[in-house]
This record gives structure tokens, sequence and C-alpha cells, in this order.
């Protein structure tokens, strides 16, 4: 027996037509992770993060434009963040995201960044839905922006990647900080450390599947299914037990992205998960 999950941060249509969400949905179930936040990138995974979280139980979606995805021609952004409007406006969305800043890659110049996290975060307060933050080699720039809007009554910073002590700036904003796979890697014991610093009512686990496989499947196309792999390395980390751990992370995550939808299978505590998982 191993206690249900949620998955904060997936993406389900990431190559659907070679992995089949009902597949991996499947398999997730089998593993114990019984509810999920599909995040989309851009309008067409937003829409189709909307589709399948109707279709499913236990899947949640949520609605942005990642700063890597942002569209660069004239007027482009504000046609996008017209239709990501629309989009939020027609409802069945738990979050906005993902959306934040991006300095890794430079793809996307960093001024169009911040005019898309802001709008975003702005539409997030218009909805009263919490916020999905990615954030790559630009921590201190997300931190002022946030405390320069008052923005966003509620959200996440998405597979933690900064220094330790750097987690402290976003708990004092009143984020949830998530933990994705590369946590269980051997050389990220700065991340692990952040993992200790995080209170247990802060705490999510995510796979940011189909990436960053944890390090028993590392190397692997990553999917749902292997969230306990995850699990077990916060757990260790932290010196918890897992079920109890398990149980905290997946009530944080109701608390943010709302409560099991009707009808689906989310609010056992326990489930039989198969060996392959």
């Amino acid at each position: 027996m191993t206690p249900a999950l949620f998955d904060s941060h997936c993406h389900l249509s990431w190559e659907e037509a070679e992995h089949p969400v009902a597949d991996t949905l499947e398999r997730a179930r089998a593993a114990g992770v019984l509810d999920l936040l599909c995040v989309g990138v851009d309008l067409a995974s937003s829409r189709r993060a909307a589709e399948i979280a109707a279709a499913e139980p236990g899947v949640r979606a949520s609605a942005g434009i990642h700063p890597n995805d942002l569209p660069l021609a004239p007027g482009a952004l504000g046609r996008e963040l017209a239709g990501l409007e629309r989009l939020l406006a027609g409802g069945g969305f738990a979050a906005v995201g993902e959306t934040g800043l991006d300095r890794h890659w430079d793809r996307v110049p960093a001024a169009i960044q911040e005019e898309g996290f802001q709008a975003q975060l702005e539409l997030a307060a218009a909805h009263g839905l919490p916020v999905v933050i990615h954030c790559r080699e630009a921590i201190d720039r997300v931190r002022d922006v946030l405390r320069s809007l008052g923005r966003p009554a509620a959200g996440v910073m998405h597979c933690w990647s900064g220094r330790a002590e750097e987690v402290d700036d976003f708990l004092d904003l009143g984020l949830h900080v998530s933990f994705a796979g590369n946590l269980s890697y051997k050389r990220n014991e700065e991340l692990r450390e952040a993992a200790r610093r995080v209170p247990r009512d802060r705490l999510l686990l995510e796979t940011d599947a189909p990436f960053l496989a944890p390090q028993p499947r590392r190397g692997r196309r990553n999917e749902p299914a292997f969230l306990p792999h995850t699990l077990a390395a916060l757990a260790a980390a932290r010196g918890e037990d897992p079920e109890a751990l398990a149980a905290a992370t997946r009530a944080n995550a109701y608390r943010l992205f709302g409560p099991a939808p009707a009808g689906g299978g989310s609010a056992a505590g326990m489930v039989t998960i198969s060996p392959e998982a």
C-alpha cells in the first residue's frame, strides 16, 4: 500500500500522440497518483489541459504562457494575453501559469518576459486563482516583481531550483514551494537543504513530467507514475514519514488548487500500487 499523491505540476499533453493521456493516467493511478494539475504553457496546451480536466477524475487544469513561449512579433503579446483572458473567463481552470521568468534561455527578451509575467499575475488576481511560477536563474527578479506588485495572493514556486536560503523570501510572500525529481539527484544537496527549510504546510510534490525523471528512472521520459520516487527523496531529506508527508502535500495542494473533484477517486488515503510504479 502507498499513500495517495497529488502531482502538482505535469504536462499531460506533451507528445500526446506518442504517449496517450489515458495510458499515462492509468499508470499514474496504479502508482497512487490520484490527483494532478495539468499545466499549460501556451494557449493550445492550456485549452487541452481544460479538456483533459473536464474528462478525467482528479485532474485539474492551469492556463498560462510560459516565459519561453511568449510571442515576439509586434502586438502579438497583447493578442496572446487577450486570448488567455478569454480562456480564463470561460472557467474550468484551477490556476494561472505556468508563468514567470527564465534567464537560462535567451529566446525571449527579458522585457517581454516581464510584461507577460506581470500581466498573468494580474489575470490571476482578477480571477481569484493561484499562480504557478516558473523561475530559472532569475530568483532575485521574480522576488522583486512579486514584492512590487503585491502579487500573488496565492501560488507556488514550481520545481524549486534556487539556493536553500533563498526559499525564505518566497515563504515570506505566502507562497508554496514544490519539489520535483531533481531533488533525488545525488549532487543536489542544496535542493534537499531547501526542502528541509519549507514548513510542511507549504510543501508540494510534482513531477514536471515529461521532464526531470527522478533518480531511479533518470534518463527516461518522466511521468506522474514516478512521483512516489520523489516522495521518497523528500521524506528521506526531511527525516519524515512518507505517508504523513504524502497526506500533508496532498492536503496543501487541495487548499491551493481546490478539493478533489466530485466523482473522482481522490478521497482515498491509501491505495494498492502496481509493482511497475
